[in-house]
């Protein structure tokens, strides 16, 4: 929000989204060659981790998107979980930031919208009341689209467990 009230909508995103992919990756990152090894050790023969760590690792990109889109898994948690994984890198990466685009443009909005309100109708650039509707519909179709993703996010994990 913070990114959208001090450089608005489309800067504020673009900030938010480099910086949230860049911290997810090193999250990652450190979790992989830090940690795998012995989580690897620790659960040799449990089947369920392994069966898991295979489904994940073969639908890398499809699994972390949705996730991402999802409130399911705290995103700081599943920065280093997924880094446990055998996901390949580059998908996590490109699962991540599209994943986390959404809430991030969402956030960002919101941040906007209320730099619009406290702005003169003169520094708004757009036109005053038009500016604060347009953001105003933007927001809700983004909690309807993110209500609607959550859900379908929430059943494809479903059809994992089952």
């Amino acid at each position: 929000m913070s990114a959208g009230l001090l450089f608005g909508n489309v800067t504020g995103t673009i900030i938010v989204s480099v910086g949230g992919t860049l911290a997810a990756a090193v999250a990652f990152l450190i979790a992989r060659y830090f940690a795998r090894e012995r989580i690897l050790k620790l659960v040799e023969g449990n089947k369920k981790f392994l069966a898991i760590d295979k489904a994940i690792g073969e639908n890398g990109f499809k699994v972390v998107t949705l996730l991402r889109l999802s409130p399911l898994l705290p995103f700081s948690l599943g920065n280093y979980l997924y880094g446990l994984t055998s996901v390949k890198f580059l998908p996590y990466v490109l699962g991540s930031w599209l994943g986390m685009l959404p809430g991030s443009w969402a956030y960002v909005s919101a941040g906007a919208f209320g730099r619009a309100l406290i702005q003169d109708e003169s520094e708004i650039g757009l036109g005053g009341n038009e500016q604060l509707w347009t953001l105003g519909v933007g927001l809700l179709f983004t909690a309807i689209a993110a209500a609607y993703v959550t859900r379908l996010a929430k059943d494809a994990v479903k059809e994992i467990d089952d």
